[in-house]
């Protein structure tokens, strides 16, 4: 009754989008919405808000009370919404959901948006990092020498973390053949990283200005 009479609000006739929600969502919707869960209320709300296959959608928290599950068949829902061309507005704590479905996201820190960052910068920087551990002291000291960028070091594990070129793979896996390496791995860039570095780099800036 609830949907019929937002649908009747918008002036929408056919409920076949509708029911699709619905049932890819696994809502009941024969359920009081008084006796629903906070999982069913929130399903409730986005076929309210995605049945009238409006341009722009405005989702705040919108996976709040999901199960893991459901957050997928979510965002896979407003991942079809997007390729439709539509307008996408979304505010979420989950980084992980954000770097799935957004092309560019602002962070917002104070009440202020410090930062808005593509998506495309985050997977495609110019640059990658590796951590390598090797299995005797000799060849990681040795490797130092090598000419890469060295930006971290654990002389204790005979680690060491690198940044090069993101088309420069290939000359350090020919590099390391000299060596006995225990393990190489490479460090992914995430938008986590690149807010917490902004966030950092504003303290420091904020505590030189005091």
């Amino acid at each position: 009754d609830f949907l019929k009479c937002q649908a009747e609000f918008l002036g929408l006739e056919n409920m076949d989008y509708a029911n699709e929600l619905i049932e890819r969502l696994q809502l009941d919707p024969r359920a009081g919405l008084k006796r629903m869960s906070k999982g069913m209320k929130q399903k409730t709300a986005l076929v309210a808000a995605l049945m009238n296959d409006a341009p722009v959608i405005l989702l705040d928290e919108p996976t709040t009370g999901l199960d893991p599950l459901m957050r997928m068949t979510f965002l896979d829902i407003i991942k079809e919404e997007h390729r439709k061309g539509k307008t996408v507005f979304m505010s979420s704590h989950s980084f992980e959901e954000l770097e799935s479905t957004c092309d560019r996201v602002a962070l917002i820190n104070d009440g202020h948006i410090v930062d808005v960052c593509r998506m495309s910068d985050i997977t495609d920087r110019p640059v990658k990092e590796f951590k390598i551990e090797f299995r005797n002291e000799k060849d990681y000291k040795t490797f130092l020498n090598e000419r890469f960028e060295v930006i971290r070091l654990q002389p204790q594990y005979h680690q060491a973390t690198i940044r090069i070129p993101a088309d420069g793979t290939a000359a350090l896996l020919g590099a390391l053949r000299k060596y006995d390496v225990k393990f190489i791995s490479e460090l992914p860039y995430t938008l986590e990283m690149h807010f917490k570095k902004i966030l950092f780099e504003k303290k420091e800036k904020e505590s030189h200005v005091q």
